[in-house]
């Protein structure tokens, strides 16, 4: 007899299910249906008829390898378990097929990962030249309006001083009238009294010529 645990794909928590339904070794389970085994808990059709075909083929092998025909002993019709028996352990090509997919998902999520974090370095690194030419730029527009400002503010100065200026002239023209004018005036004065005069006795001398005439008349 060949015990159930040497049987490919057949792991501790399927052999207690097996035990437990009175298989105990692979040629029991040789003998049994596909439907018989498909009752044992944690097996379905599909598996069961892998497992069959395991048992046959193991049995096949040994038979080759002895020279003796193999048994067809009657293995007891399995009894439903009531214990416990989970899920259990994978065929090996099952176990392989299933860690190179959880493998090539994890390479895939961590490709995944760097591309994503590539591509936030490069946004990070566009935003922060982005940032750095605005504040460039800002510095820059604060000094030409400072150099702006200035260039206004000497402007209107020099025109505050030209006004001035003109002002200060324009006063000091004024001034400079009003004194000659100031001046003037005596002499303008004496020249009128002069010429009143003079010419006081030029109107003169015709009344005493006529007061003449009327004397003598």
């Amino acid at each position: 007899m060949t015990a159930i645990r040497e049987l490919a794909g057949v792991g501790p928590v399927l052999e207690k299910a097996l035990k437990a339904n009175g298989v105990t070794s692979v040629e029991a389970l040789a003998a049994l249906s596909a439907e018989a085994l498909g009752q044992v808990k944690g097996i379905g059709a599909a598996r069961a008829a892998r497992l069959q075909q395991a048992a046959q083929d193991h049995l096949a092998g040994t038979a080759k390898k002895t020279g003796a025909a193999t048994p067809r002993k009657k293995a007891p019709k399995p009894r439903a378990s009531a214990a416990e028996t989970g899920a259990d352990r994978p065929a090996p090509g099952e176990s392989e097929a299933q860690l190179n997919a959880a493998l090539a998902a994890s390479e895939a999520a961590r490709l995944a990962a760097e591309e994503k974090a590539a591509k936030a370095k490069i946004k990070a690194r566009k935003a922060a030249k982005k940032a750095e030419a605005l504040a460039l730029e800002m510095s820059e527009a604060r000094v030409k309006a400072k150099e702006k400002a200035k260039r206004v503010k000497a402007k209107a100065r020099k025109a505050i001083e030209r006004e001035k200026a003109k002002a200060e002239a324009i006063l000091a023209r004024k001034t400079a009238d009003g004194r000659a004018d100031s001046d003037a005036k005596p002499e303008k004065k004496k020249q009128a009294k002069e010429k009143s005069a003079k010419a006081k006795p030029a109107k003169d001398k015709p009344a005493k010529a006529k007061k003449s005439k009327k004397a003598k008349g």
